[in-house]
């Protein structure tokens, strides 16, 4: 699999985050409350960027669509619209416990991983008098527990994110949301699309960030219409 411009962020964030925190624990002893509070700290701040930059990186910097309009929606229109979706409180319900429930496994996990590397696998480097050596301790320490972290989210995170457009505009040439921009013809290796009349939306799927933005939409017809006209790679 091709790495992303979101996996190479995330990549430099781990590498970036590791060695930092590495370097402020090995002045801090082991088992310590203050110790346990950088762990804490280390862990909010990684997950917290890790839910980011997936959305920043999705956004699509100096790309200009001048189309002609075909189908635009203003905020209250699209709220309007919304209020008559019944199933949207209950999946927008299920996706706000999901953070939450992240954190809470995610500390969980953390603690009782990080006791038993602590005071096992990596004794020797971290209990060492020599600086050198208990930095080189703690950026093993903190490699695994992420990678344990990881590992969780990759199976407990939800594949498909959703996010409400509030506005937008369709034209001849891609689609304007705010700061995304999805050019015609839409990349099929990286977007998906989904209508449904029943529910008066239609939903376009980013694989690379796993968020799917729905679009609400009085006419699906007429945007399924243009989209095959206009979207679609000739």
């Amino acid at each position: 699999m091709p790495l992303t411009r979101s996996s190479l962020y995330m990549i430099l964030l781990t590498i970036v985050s590791v060695l930092i925190f590495s370097a402020i624990s090995t002045y801090v002893s082991p088992g310590s409350s203050l110790f346990w509070l950088i762990s804490v700290l280390y862990i909010v701040v990684f997950m917290t960027l890790s839910m980011l930059i997936p959305r920043l990186a999705a956004k699509r910097k100096a790309v200009e669509i001048k189309g002609s309009i075909i189908l635009k929606a203003s905020p209250q229109e699209v709220i309007d619209l919304a209020s008559k979706d019944i199933e949207l409180g209950k999946e927008l319900s299920r996706q706000a416990l999901m953070p939450g429930l992240m954190a809470v496994v995610s500390l969980i996990v953390w603690f009782f991983f990080a006791g038993i590397i602590q005071s096992y696998l990596l004794k020797a480097l971290i209990g060492s008098d020599a600086h050198y050596m208990r930095f080189l301790g703690y950026i093993i320490f903190y490699a695994i527990l992420i990678g344990i972290v990881r590992a969780l989210m990759y199976f407990i995170t939800p594949k498909k994110m959703l996010m409400l457009v509030n506005s937008y505009e369709i034209r001849s040439d891609g689609i304007r949301a705010g700061g995304l921009i999805i050019k015609f013809p839409i990349d099929e290796k990286r977007y998906s699309v989904e209508f449904n009349t029943r529910r008066g939306y239609f939903e376009i799927y980013d694989k690379a960030s796993r968020y799917a933005y729905r679009f609400y939409t009085s006419d699906v017809d007429k945007v399924k219409t243009a989209l095959g006209k206009y979207g679609k790679a000739k």
